[in-house]
């Protein structure tokens, strides 16, 4: 039983007549068609033209003005019709002549079935494949032009280009033909500023110690800068081969463009941020200012006034009804007052201090630390434990009260949500970093509350941190408690 890759319809050129007819007879039981025999070149051409034969099978010599050679070419060519050969001469002249015109197989008479079978199911299958390799190629070919990036492939022995698409002249302002006349073109455009990074990041990449894709800056025909996203991958890896490079190209500038106005725009924000901050300082000192200065002076006059009214009631040796309250009642009244003045007097300063401790202006941060841990236990009955070293020198007003404030409210959170026993505290410098570290014995902080917490009172404290130019982290361990870490950059 002869197997076949696909039935076909075969054209039979011989000029033997009875060797033709067997051809035929063979091609047949096979289980194929025969679109008839012609015995000439030109016949055979001219019936490849009108029939579209799947398969040509054609005596290399032939009667008449063109042989078998010129006859096949013609058809491949122009038809794109496989040709296979049959011959009695096998030598390499023969061979070699046939070569021009591509040929699908040979066929040596006298003619056997299976050499036919095997011959035509071989140049069959080789056609279709081409075909469709043909076809991939094609359709590649048509994406790659169509491209919106720009796709080329350059040798890396002398940096010619092999391929440029028509995207090359969107994005550089230059054509493919300019870059197949000037190698290493991209090279050459690359914006001074960035000619050694990109050279840099260029042999990194033949060295394969970095990454596939790069940007840098170009300076367009047009002089335009612009950012290019360049994706590449070497081929031609064995030892003594010339190494080639394909790679995209993918202008970016719109989007380096866009985090440059956020970038700036976060700038901006931080800027306002730090200013709202300063001005919220400056207003919390009027405010300490004007109670301690102001109310609690008013206050305090009071209290003078009804001290004296007290003695003066006190000297007296008669005992008086004033309306229906004696003197001594009076007295007693007045007592009540003056310990109300003392308690509202205390609450003044209290307040006035929480707003701005005079300390931390006078005392400097490292104090004003120790003072509030001092309330912060007397308060809350949570153990503080300290760890100070005198770093005041290294910070001036705005670092003091930012750090002070990102404190301040960690132990309220400490307070609020630990359930801790006890805090220890640290502040120290640490190679050109001050360094302050507010850990309690918790429950630990998780990182699904401190996710759901940073639109409030973390984010504030990581954004103060920002805005000094270092960085808070928080770290929590169940049932080991939480740790509240600033860094912040020495001023010199």
């Amino acid at each position: 039983m002869n197997l076949i890759f696909r039935k076909i319809k075969a054209l039979i050129v011989e000029d033997e007549k009875i060797i033709a007819k067997d051809i035929e007879s063979t091609v047949q039981r096979l289980g194929h068609d025969s679109a008839g025999i012609v015995s000439n070149g030109e016949d055979a051409v001219r019936l490849s033209k009108e029939l579209k034969p799947d398969l040509v099978l054609m005596d290399i010599t032939l009667r008449g003005a063109m042989d078998g050679i010129e006859a096949a070419k013609i058809i491949n060519e122009s038809l794109d019709i496989p040709v296979v050969y049959i011959t009695a001469h096998q030598d390499e002249d023969t061979i070699e002549k046939t070569k021009a015109a591509n040929p699908y197989g040979y066929i040596s008479k006298p003619v056997d079935d299976r050499d036919i079978n095997s011959v035509i199911n071989s140049a069959i299958y080789r056609y279709d494949v081409e075909k469709k390799l043909k076809e991939a190629e094609e359709k590649y070919f048509r994406l790659t032009e169509n491209a919106a990036d720009m796709i080329i492939s350059q040798s890396l022995k002398d940096f010619s280009y092999n391929y440029v698409n028509k995207a090359a002249k969107i994005i550089t302002g230059y054509e493919p033909r300019e870059f197949y006349s000037t190698p290493d073109l991209i090279r050459k455009i690359v914006h001074p500023n960035w000619k050694e990074e990109y050279s840099k990041n260029f042999e990194l990449f033949i060295m394969e110690k970095c990454p596939e894709n790069f940007e840098f800056k170009i300076m367009r025909k047009s002089g335009e800068e612009r950012w290019l996203n360049q994706r590449s991958v070497l081929l031609g890896r064995k030892p003594g081969e010339t190494y080639e490079m394909e790679a995209i190209l993918t202008d970016v500038t719109e989007r380096k463009k866009y985090e440059t106005d956020i970038e700036e725009s976060n700038l901006k924000l931080r800027a306002l941020t730090g200013y709202l901050q300063t001005v919220r300082e400056e207003e919390r000192v009027n405010i300490s200012r004007e109670i301690h200065d102001q109310l609690g002076q008013d206050l305090t006059a009071l209290k003078m006034e009804i001290s004296i009214l007290a003695k003066k009631l006190a000297r007296s040796s008669e005992s008086y009804i004033v309306g229906s309250v004696s003197s001594s009642d009076l007295q007693i009244e007045l007592q009540n007052m003056g310990m109300l003045i003392d308690k509202l007097v205390n609450n003044i300063r209290r307040i006035a201090t929480e707003l701005r401790p005079d300390i931390l202006d006078k005392l400097g941060l490292v104090e004003a630390i120790q003072w509030h841990c001092e309330e912060f236990e007397k308060r809350t009955k949570i153990k503080c434990e300290f760890a100070l070293k005198e770093v005041d020198k290294f910070i001036d007003a705005q670092q003091s009260i930012s750090l002070y404030r990102i404190f301040q409210e960690t132990l309220t959170n400490v307070a609020r949500h630990s359930g801790a026993e006890a805090v220890k505290i640290s502040f120290y410098d640490e190679d050109d970093q001050l360094i302050l570290i507010i850990h309690d014995n918790g429950k630990g902080i998780t990182h699904e509350v401190e996710e759901k917490s940073t639109s409030l009172g973390i984010m504030g404290m990581k954004e103060r941190a920002l805005l000094l130019g270092g960085k808070l982290e928080i770290k929590g361990e169940s049932g080991k408690g939480t740790e509240v870490k600033i860094t912040i950059p020495i001023k010199k």
